[in-house]
């Protein structure tokens, strides 16, 4: 079902609020050169809240050469060959979580503001929606408050937070920011 999703869906042509204009698509494996210059791009202060090392080459390597979209769903942005903006929707297929997605997303600094991240976001919801997910979960640490914001107008709301629960890459602890997003909502908004 996801591969029909995925083929009637993308390439999508996106137009940002400064006219610029964007392709979604999901990740393939001959991108891995673009997406390793995209993570070379990010501010040392950004990269320090992703779960992993994203400027080690080899990282990135695993990443493109292991696509299996059934458990991760890289949708990159980009312009001319260059991503700029890269979202992702995990999920388990098994167990008490298989009704949920988890959302990841990093926006090239020259392309925040612009909504790009909206655009992204609710490109992962339509997707989840469209392969039967019940919920999206979103995780942040206290300190980001501009995704967190972006995720907020989306319709996620933050469910919890848990004081000094994770550490980021400099080994600092920080606060555990949790967001859903029920997707059964949007289901009845969108049949009314």
């Amino acid at each position: 079902m996801l591969e029909i999703v995925l083929e009637e869906r993308f390439p999508k042509p996106v137009k940002l609020e400064d006219g610029t204009r964007v392709i979604l698509r999901p990740l393939i494996p001959q991108d891995e050169s673009a997406l390793v210059e995209f993570f070379k791009d990010m501010p040392e202060e950004d990269i320090l809240y992703l779960r992993d090392e994203v400027k080690n080459p080899e990282v990135i390597k695993k990443w493109c050469q292991n696509l299996n979209y059934e458990l991760i769903l890289p949708l990159i942005a980009e312009i001319e060959g260059k991503i700029v903006g890269d979202a992702s929707l995990h999920q388990e297929r098994r167990g008490w979580k298989s009704h949920i997605g988890t959302v990841r997303i990093v926006i090239h600094p020259k392309y925040r503001g612009k909504g790009l991240a909206t655009a992204l976001v609710q490109e992962i919801i339509d997707v989840a929606l469209d392969i039967g997910l019940v919920k999206l979960d979103a995780e942040f640490m206290a300190e980001q408050n501009r995704p967190i914001g972006i995720f907020e107008k989306l319709g996620f709301v933050n469910m919890a937070v848990l004081p000094q629960h994770v550490k980021d890459l400099k080994g600092e602890s920080h606060d555990l920011v949790i967001m859903v997003y029920d997707l059964r909502a949007t289901e009845h908004y969108a049949a009314d």
